[in-house]
Protein backbone atom coordinates (compact mmCIF):
# COMPACT_ATOMS: atom_id res chain seq x y z
CA UNK A 1 0.00 0.00 0.00
CA UNK A 2 2.83 2.40 0.88
CA UNK A 3 4.48 1.63 -2.45
CA UNK A 4 1.30 2.51 -4.35
CA UNK A 5 0.89 5.70 -2.35
CA UNK A 6 4.52 6.74 -3.00
CA UNK A 7 4.15 6.00 -6.70
CA UNK A 8 0.97 8.04 -6.88
CA UNK A 9 2.63 10.98 -5.12
CA UNK A 10 5.62 10.77 -7.45
CA UNK A 11 3.37 10.87 -10.49
CA UNK A 12 1.41 13.82 -9.12
CA UNK A 13 4.54 15.83 -8.35
CA UNK A 14 6.18 15.16 -11.70
CA UNK A 15 3.19 16.36 -13.70
CA UNK A 16 3.33 19.99 -14.63
CA UNK A 17 0.80 22.07 -12.76
CA UNK A 18 0.76 24.36 -15.78
CA UNK A 19 -0.75 21.70 -18.02
CA UNK A 20 -4.22 22.93 -17.16
CA UNK A 21 -6.17 25.53 -19.09
CA UNK A 22 -5.28 29.15 -18.62
CA UNK A 23 -7.32 31.26 -16.26
CA UNK A 24 -9.31 34.08 -17.84
CA UNK A 25 -6.72 36.69 -16.87
CA UNK A 26 -3.87 34.51 -18.18
CA UNK A 27 -5.72 33.94 -21.45
CA UNK A 28 -6.20 37.71 -21.80
CA UNK A 29 -2.53 38.37 -21.12
CA UNK A 30 -1.41 35.67 -23.55
CA UNK A 31 -3.70 36.67 -26.41
CA UNK A 32 -2.87 40.33 -25.79
CA UNK A 33 0.82 39.48 -26.07
CA UNK A 34 0.22 37.63 -29.35
CA UNK A 35 -1.77 40.55 -30.77
CA UNK A 36 0.77 43.16 -29.59
CA UNK A 37 3.82 41.21 -30.73
CA UNK A 38 5.17 40.78 -27.20
CA UNK A 39 7.39 37.81 -28.00
CA UNK A 40 8.89 37.62 -24.51
CA UNK A 41 5.48 37.09 -22.92
CA UNK A 42 4.38 34.67 -25.66
CA UNK A 43 7.54 32.60 -25.07
CA UNK A 44 6.94 32.58 -21.33
CA UNK A 45 3.44 31.17 -21.80
CA UNK A 46 4.45 28.62 -24.41
CA UNK A 47 7.63 27.43 -22.74
CA UNK A 48 6.71 27.51 -19.06
CA UNK A 49 2.93 27.19 -19.02
CA UNK A 50 2.55 24.67 -21.84
CA UNK A 51 -0.03 26.71 -23.72
CA UNK A 52 -1.91 24.62 -26.26
CA UNK A 53 -1.12 26.27 -29.61
CA UNK A 54 -4.27 24.78 -31.10
CA UNK A 55 -6.51 26.27 -28.41
CA UNK A 56 -9.00 28.59 -30.00
CA UNK A 57 -9.97 31.87 -28.40
CA UNK A 58 -13.34 32.51 -30.04
CA UNK A 59 -12.06 30.20 -32.81
CA UNK A 60 -8.84 32.21 -33.22
CA UNK A 61 -5.66 30.21 -32.64
CA UNK A 62 -2.55 32.13 -31.56
CA UNK A 63 -1.03 31.68 -35.03
CA UNK A 64 -4.12 33.07 -36.75
CA UNK A 65 -4.11 36.03 -34.35
CA UNK A 66 -0.44 36.73 -35.07
CA UNK A 67 -1.09 36.67 -38.82
CA UNK A 68 -4.16 38.91 -38.55
CA UNK A 69 -2.27 41.45 -36.42
CA UNK A 70 0.81 41.32 -38.68
CA UNK A 71 3.10 40.04 -35.92
CA UNK A 72 5.84 38.32 -37.93
CA UNK A 73 8.21 37.45 -35.05
CA UNK A 74 5.43 35.87 -33.02
CA UNK A 75 4.14 34.01 -36.07
CA UNK A 76 7.60 32.60 -36.86
CA UNK A 77 8.06 31.53 -33.25
CA UNK A 78 4.66 29.78 -33.18
CA UNK A 79 5.41 27.96 -36.45
CA UNK A 80 8.75 26.79 -35.03
CA UNK A 81 6.92 25.56 -31.92
CA UNK A 82 4.63 23.42 -34.08
CA UNK A 83 1.49 25.53 -34.46
CA UNK A 84 -0.85 24.31 -37.19
CA UNK A 85 -0.24 26.74 -40.06
CA UNK A 86 -3.21 25.36 -41.99
CA UNK A 87 -5.81 26.20 -39.35
CA UNK A 88 -8.79 27.91 -40.96
CA UNK A 89 -11.29 30.00 -39.02
CA UNK A 90 -14.62 28.16 -39.18
CA UNK A 91 -16.69 31.27 -39.95
CA UNK A 92 -14.49 33.52 -42.08
CA UNK A 93 -12.65 30.64 -43.78
CA UNK A 94 -9.44 32.70 -43.49
CA UNK A 95 -6.15 31.03 -42.69
CA UNK A 96 -2.87 32.78 -41.82
CA UNK A 97 -1.97 33.21 -45.50
CA UNK A 98 -5.22 35.04 -46.20
CA UNK A 99 -4.63 37.45 -43.32
CA UNK A 100 -1.03 38.09 -44.38
CA UNK A 101 -2.14 38.74 -47.96
CA UNK A 102 -4.93 41.14 -46.97
CA UNK A 103 -2.47 42.94 -44.67
CA UNK A 104 -0.15 43.36 -47.65
CA UNK A 105 2.72 41.60 -45.86
CA UNK A 106 4.75 39.96 -48.63
CA UNK A 107 7.43 38.77 -46.21
CA UNK A 108 4.86 36.91 -44.10
CA UNK A 109 3.15 35.51 -47.19
CA UNK A 110 6.47 34.16 -48.49
CA UNK A 111 7.38 32.75 -45.08
CA UNK A 112 4.06 30.92 -44.76
CA UNK A 113 4.31 29.50 -48.27
CA UNK A 114 7.90 28.38 -47.63
CA UNK A 115 6.70 26.78 -44.38
CA UNK A 116 4.18 24.67 -46.31
CA UNK A 117 0.84 26.40 -45.76
CA UNK A 118 -2.02 25.20 -47.93
CA UNK A 119 -2.02 27.75 -50.73
CA UNK A 120 -5.19 26.53 -52.40
CA UNK A 121 -7.57 27.02 -49.44
CA UNK A 122 -10.43 29.13 -50.73
CA UNK A 123 -12.46 31.60 -48.73
CA UNK A 124 -16.11 31.42 -47.78
CA UNK A 125 -18.30 30.69 -50.79
CA UNK A 126 -15.35 28.98 -52.51
CA UNK A 127 -13.97 32.40 -53.52
CA UNK A 128 -10.25 32.28 -54.35
CA UNK A 129 -7.84 34.53 -52.49
CA UNK A 130 -6.82 36.03 -55.85
CA UNK A 131 -10.37 37.03 -56.68
CA UNK A 132 -11.00 38.43 -53.20
CA UNK A 133 -7.81 40.52 -53.29
CA UNK A 134 -8.65 41.90 -56.74
CA UNK A 135 -12.16 42.81 -55.60
CA UNK A 136 -10.62 44.58 -52.58
CA UNK A 137 -8.34 46.66 -54.86
CA UNK A 138 -5.24 44.76 -53.77
CA UNK A 139 -4.09 43.80 -57.26
CA UNK A 140 -0.40 44.07 -56.32
CA UNK A 141 -0.80 41.32 -53.70
CA UNK A 142 -2.95 39.22 -56.05
CA UNK A 143 -0.21 39.44 -58.70
CA UNK A 144 2.42 38.60 -56.09
CA UNK A 145 0.51 35.47 -55.05
CA UNK A 146 0.16 34.43 -58.68
CA UNK A 147 3.93 34.90 -59.12
CA UNK A 148 4.40 32.47 -56.21
CA UNK A 149 2.26 29.85 -57.94
CA UNK A 150 -1.11 30.38 -56.30
CA UNK A 151 -3.92 29.72 -58.74
CA UNK A 152 -7.14 31.66 -59.17
CA UNK A 153 -9.39 28.64 -58.84
CA UNK A 154 -12.69 28.86 -57.09
CA UNK A 155 -16.29 29.67 -57.79
CA UNK A 156 -17.39 31.40 -60.93
CA UNK A 157 -19.61 34.50 -60.77
CA UNK A 158 -22.83 32.61 -61.32
CA UNK A 159 -21.93 29.95 -58.75
CA UNK A 160 -20.62 32.05 -55.87
CA UNK A 161 -22.49 32.28 -52.59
Amino acid sequence: MKKIFKTLLLVLFTLSFHAYALTDSEALEFTGAVNDGDLKTVKRYVETMNVDLEEGYFAWTPLLMAAAKDQMEVLQYLVKKGANINYTHPVTRFNALHHAAFNGDKEMVKYLIDSGINTQQNLKGDVSIIRALNEDNKKDMADYLISLGIKDEGCEDRKCF
